[in-house]
């Protein structure tokens, strides 16, 4: 399973290292979007503004991938599932798209690399 992430954004390199900490059984391999040739059906723009997992020929974005990377950790499977919940997984999509455009000011802020932080309107 690949899961693609934003390497340019800090909370995304640490949910990315999280993810690898509790990867016991390899499941996932990680590609942030700084590669040169991202996987067959990404593209570099909605990397940008969200995780995507390629589970076989499904490609799962927000907070279904969030559920499905939770679904395979020990212990987070719970977690992943109650996302998958009809009424929690519109909210958790509109939180993911609220953080996700402030995913570089959010990185900077907790003191994160953030490479890409958008200049502030004067």
């Amino acid at each position: 399973m690949v899961l693609v992430y934003d390497a340019d954004c800090g909370v995304c390199q640490a949910s990315v290292a999280w993810v690898k900490e509790r990867d016991r059984r390899g499941i996932f391999e990680l590609v942030g979007n700084d590669v040169p040739d991202l996987p067959p059906g990404v593209s570099r723009e909605e990397t940008g503004h969200t995780v995507i997992v390629l589970d076989g020929a499904r490609k799962l974005v927000r907070a279904e991938a969030v559920a499905r990377i939770l679904g395979e950790l020990p212990g987070w499977a719970a977690a992943g599932a109650v996302l998958r919940a009809p009424g929690i997984r519109r909210v958790a999509n509109w939180a993911y798209d609220r953080f996700a455009r402030n995913r570089h000011r959010v990185s900077a802020a907790l003191g994160m690399r953030a490479c890409a932080v958008p200049g502030r309107k004067s």
